[in-house]
């Protein structure tokens, strides 16, 4: 009798330490689970593709975006911001305000983007290989039209797509007000509130240089181009002055 009792125990013990280990097995595999999607969420991926976290701001109407587990360049659909880091382009005027405002406004923030049929002229990529998308904030607002509307872009208008006709508009608008690039004071170097405290590239040397240096304002307007970062600078292949 007792034998049989000892043999009942070890059976029951055995049972109980497989269901435990089964258990465990199961939290562990729940744990992972919910940390790979919070990973996602966190770098900006979410079941749609849509909601997105802004990781970069290149200039005004270009910036990067994180889905999933990758990094997507988007251009602003039917905005077009004045250049700032055109390989071939000197900066423009206007363009370090466009850059300073999509970077204040986005930067570091989730958006959702919204995307136009890809089978439209123009498609859904452009020939950089930029994905082409509406950016609206949480709030609702279209990011793409507030920049025209604000007259830090024109409406870029060379393939039609779904909100033209207020994006025509908007630039309408701050063409009559003068606001921004549509200044009467064009010839006016852009604003030192805004590139004060910007890194100054030398497009024409490679060579980037920090506010305080000798060289800092004396590259010349049509050679500049800006950065908010050495990191950023660095990237676009420029390095720093000695002095």
């Amino acid at each position: 009798m007792d034998d049989r009792i000892a043999l009942w125990c070890r059976s029951g013990t055995k049972a109980m330490k497989k269901n435990l280990r089964k258990r465990i097995a199961i939290s562990i595999i729940l744990v992972l689970i919910t940390a790979l999607y919070g990973a996602w969420i966190f770098t900006g991926g979410d079941a749609g593709g849509e909601r997105v976290i802004v990781t970069q701001v290149y200039d005004g109407d270009t910036i990067v975006v994180g889905r999933g587990w990758r990094r997507t360049t988007v251009r602003l659909i039917g905005v077009d911001t004045p250049e700032t880091v055109h390989p071939e382009k000197p900066v423009q005027f206007y363009g370090p305000e466009a850059s300073a405002f999509t970077r204040r406004s986005l930067n570091g923030s989730w958006v959702r983007l919204e995307f136009n049929d890809p089978t439209r002229p123009g498609g859904g990529v452009d020939r950089y290989g930029r994905t082409l998308a509406y950016v609206f904030t949480l709030e609702g607002i279209n990011f793409n039209l507030e920049l025209v509307r604000r007259g830090y872009g024109r409406a870029y208008t060379r393939f039609p797509f779904r909100y033209m006709a207020a994006f025509k508009e908007a630039e309408r608008a701050a063409r009559t007000r003068g606001l921004g690039m549509w200044s009467r004071d064009r010839g006016a170097e852009p604003d030192d509130s805004v590139t004060k405290s910007m890194i100054i590239g030398n497009r024409r040397s490679g060579i980037y240089h920090i506010p305080g240096q000798v060289g800092y304002r004396r590259v010349s307007k049509r050679n500049r181009v800006y950065f908010t970062t050495e990191k950023e600078a660095a990237s676009a292949g420029y390095r720093k002055a000695k002095r």
